[in-house]
């Protein structure tokens, strides 16, 4: 049975782009997002691994998902440290995306390292040259182009190349997708980013 994913938030662009980085880390897994409790439970007849619930709606449930705390996070507008204390894990919807991102990782390793990780397929391994993981590195660390440049001693212009490479080969422009590989790839630990 293929393992699934809830996301479960009203709002579409949010869960849509929950679900392209949610896409990115659980290769393996289905993701389906669903704009109500109801509209879920509608179509449970699923094996959902995690769950990702607005904090507005979990408010409203929070029996439905008090037995499945480890697995359910809160999608909240703040620290949600009321959440934190009742015992979900929650990923601030109010950060940028590089912290969210971390966050997210962050989650993902202490959770799947040991765990359930069976959904995580790594990214393919050759599929940047060693030259475009060193730069890929050093992006996701937040070094600019011309830093980039400096410290590999190359121009400016071949880091535009290589990183316009990066791009077509990861299918993407964000750095946080960009990041997410690179944890991922085993190229950078989450610590450093």
């Amino acid at each position: 049975m293929t393992p699934c994913i809830a996301i479960i938030e009203s709002d579409v662009l949010a869960a849509t782009g929950l679900r392209v980085l949610l896409g990115d880390m659980f290769t393996g897994a289905e993701i389906l997002a669903y704009p109500s409790v109801e509209a879920f439970i509608a179509d449970s007849n699923r094996y959902f691994v995690h769950f990702f619930v607005r904090d507005t709606i979990l408010f409203s449930h929070v029996d439905e998902f008090d037995m499945l705390k480890d697995r359910t996070f809160v999608l909240s507008s703040g620290p949600g440290t009321a959440y934190q204390g009742a015992g979900f894990r929650v990923l601030d919807c109010t950060m940028g995306e590089t912290a969210f991102i971390r966050t997210l990782l962050q989650y993902h390793q202490e959770g799947h390292w040991g765990g359930h990780g069976r959904a995580v397929r790594p990214p393919e391994p050759d599929l940047l040259s060693d030259r475009e993981k060193d730069i890929l590195v050093l992006l996701v660390q937040g070094l600019i182009n011309k830093e980039i440049a400096d410290r590999l001693g190359i121009a400016v212009t071949t880091v535009i190349f290589h990183r316009n490479n990066i791009c077509t080969k990861l299918g993407t422009r964000s750095v946080g997708r960009m990041t997410i590989y690179a944890v991922l790839a085993g190229l950078v630990d989450v610590s450093s980013i």
